[in-house]
């Protein structure tokens, strides 16, 4: 056979099977991110040219980004002490993302209990809502948050959200629990983002205190209910206005959990995970 007739068979084969070619195609990784101008509000006209990633240390060729436009998965965890202190922030949490997320609800008494799975639908919302007011002094403990924030992030990547979202809104705090570290590694390995609320006086511990940053999230610290609205509305801009990033890695090359973002425009702020699944 002729080299010409061997270049023929080659061509021929890789038209039949689409996965024999002569270069495997590059892995594509999509990541969420926000953006803030010096006063904080969120910036909407971020191109990709304005950014430069890197991905175990190495720069990664960006292939768009582009408005997040995927339904998000919300669950929000309401540790008040049964004081009844967040219904009007988490009415105003869904009210601001109606149309863009499903919702899920859970309280302590001590113990996590979900009051709603992931919906969007109204009534059902309605009543959870009403059940997040006042209820009595309870007393929770930092582990059961801590375990709570966990076992959410299991839950979400078991339903395979593509854009998975925890907010938390705390008085006690997470404390010093137990495992944490592990818990951390859950969040990363979920790809989920972490927001924290919590009063100033709470414990807040590593999950809580280092979660939102290692996830691309925020956490907002407030003296008293008055602090909770403004933390609000700063969360729920950040994400309606967030960015998909896609990059690429080279062929070959395997996925890595570490990950960075900076941006060339000046005044500009990136809020973006620094911990990704490696896989």
């Amino acid at each position: 056979m002729t080299s010409r007739h061997i270049a023929s068979f080659v061509l021929a084969a890789a038209a039949a099977w689409p996965g024999l070619s002569a270069k495997s195609a590059e892995t594509k990784r999509t990541v969420y991110l926000s953006a803030t101008d010096a006063k904080g509000a969120p910036v909407t006209d971020l191109t990709a040219a304005d950014l430069a990633v890197k991905e175990d240390g190495k720069d990664r060729a960006i292939v768009s980004l582009e408005p997040a436009t995927a339904p998000m998965d919300v669950a929000i965890l309401v540790d008040d002490n049964g004081s009844g202190g967040y219904q009007a922030g988490v009415f105003q949490f869904i009210q601001a993302l109606t149309g863009h997320a499903k919702f899920s609800i859970s309280q302590f008494t001590p113990q996590v209990s979900k009051i709603v799975d992931y919906t969007d639908e109204v009534p059902a919302l309605q009543a959870a809502l009403e059940r997040l007011g006042i209820r009595g002094r309870i007393n929770g403990e930092g582990d059961q948050l801590v375990e709570a924030i966990d076992a959410t992030a299991k839950g979400l990547q078991q339903r395979k959200a593509v854009r998975p979202v925890i907010l938390v809104l705390t008085i006690s705090g997470g404390g010093q629990a137990r495992d944490q570290e592990l818990v951390m590694k859950q969040l990363q390995a979920s790809g989920v983002i972490l927001y924290a609320i919590f009063l100033s006086a709470a414990d807040i511990g590593q999950v809580i205190g280092d979660g939102p940053k290692q996830t691309g999230g925020i956490i907002e610290r407030i003296g008293g209910g008055t602090g909770i609205p403004p933390a609000i509305t700063k969360i729920t801009d950040l994400l309606m206005h967030q960015y998909k990033l896609t990059y690429t890695l080279p062929d070959g090359v395997k996925p890595n959990e570490r990950f960075s973002i900076s941006t060339k425009r000046n005044g500009v702020s990136l809020i973006a995970p620094t911990r990704i699944p490696d896989k």
